[in-house]
């Protein structure tokens, strides 16, 4: 299957949340970020836009404090590259995979997608009405 996802913008976004000053080596598997990256890079690689189990290794454990309003930034590049499956929306979807590795970021956890961006853009009102906001004007301002 062909990638449709601006993959190249999604590793840049994300690169603009990364803490590598910080950091002496990227450990791509105890890091949100560098799982980002490393997931994005295995989408080229694999030239599909699905990672088998790729939700089940997202680093939960990653306490570093990233700049927020970069995440909101990836999130809004992101979200306008969901393609909104609804029904048919599949967890294990790069955008999936990577905007949970964000959410855990910015709200702790990641949220259940139902495959359409204004539901999501919903329920995350209904979570924190301030983040929301924001992601929504990123989301908006960085429309295709």
């Amino acid at each position: 299957m062909k990638v449709g996802v601006h993959v190249d913008g999604l590793i840049a976004e994300i690169g603009n949340c990364c803490l590598s000053d910080l950091c002496s080596e990227c450990k791509q598997e105890q890091c949100l970020i560098g799982y980002c990256k490393k997931s994005l890079t295995a989408t080229l690689k694999q030239n599909s836009e699905f990672i088998d189990g790729g939700m089940t290794c997202i680093p939960l454990n990653d306490t570093k404090i990233y700049e927020n309003d970069a995440v909101v930034g990836a999130i809004g590049f992101l979200l306008n590259q969901c393609r909104n499956c609804n029904v048919y929306h599949d967890d294990e979807c790069i955008i999936n995979i990577v905007r949970s590795s964000l959410e855990v970021i910015l709200f702790g956890e990641f949220y259940e997608y139902k495959g359409s961006t204004l539901m999501y853009l919903n329920d995350i009102k209904s979570r924190n009405s301030e983040l929301a906001g924001s992601i929504f004007a990123s989301f908006s301002a960085k429309k295709n």
